[in-house]
């Protein structure tokens, strides 16, 4: 009975024994991580050189945040200073892409933009324009003009 009671608490203990040792999985190859889909993951807000581009000295706070959208930081401290930083990290052998533009007020005015992305300036944005001539088109009349004709009150063009 005793030799029973014994191997039935070591066979008992023996998974708790080796719960706290430290087995490790083996590496994974390099060429594995290829097959395996990897969420890239994005944090803050999305901040691209067409947004910057907008951005003029002595816009106010509405406008700056209707072009770029709510600053990631927004310091109780410094309410002149907005903070935007995004970043994405694709993959683990991709490098983490970071991106901060940081932006002041003076008098609830934009004064300057500082970070890893700026505004260019006017001579280097190409701007787009294009002049088209719409030809005239004699008016139809709709029923509703056409009533209206019928009963005397029609609209006169002039």
């Amino acid at each position: 009975m005793q030799k029973i009671l014994i191997s039935t608490l070591f066979v008992s203990a023996l998974p708790l024994l080796t719960a706290c040792s430290d087995w490790s999985l083996p590496e994974v190859p390099d060429a594995v991580p290829e097959v395996i889909h990897k969420i890239s993951i994005q944090q803050g807000n999305i901040i691209n050189q067409a947004m910057l581009n907008k951005l003029r000295p002595g816009m106010g706070k509405r406008q700056v945040r209707f072009i770029m959208g709510s600053p990631m930081i927004n310091d109780t401290f410094h309410e002149n200073r907005w903070d935007y930083l995004y970043r994405i990290h694709r993959s683990t052998h991709a490098p983490t892409e970071k991106t901060r533009v940081t932006l002041f007020f003076e008098n609830d005015k934009l004064s300057r933009v500082e970070g890893d992305m700026r505004p260019l300036k006017d001579e280097s944005v190409k701007k787009k324009t294009e002049v088209v001539e719409v030809p005239y088109q004699e008016r139809n009349l709709g029923i509703f003009d056409r009533a209206l004709g019928a009963v005397g009150l029609e609209k006169k063009d002039k």
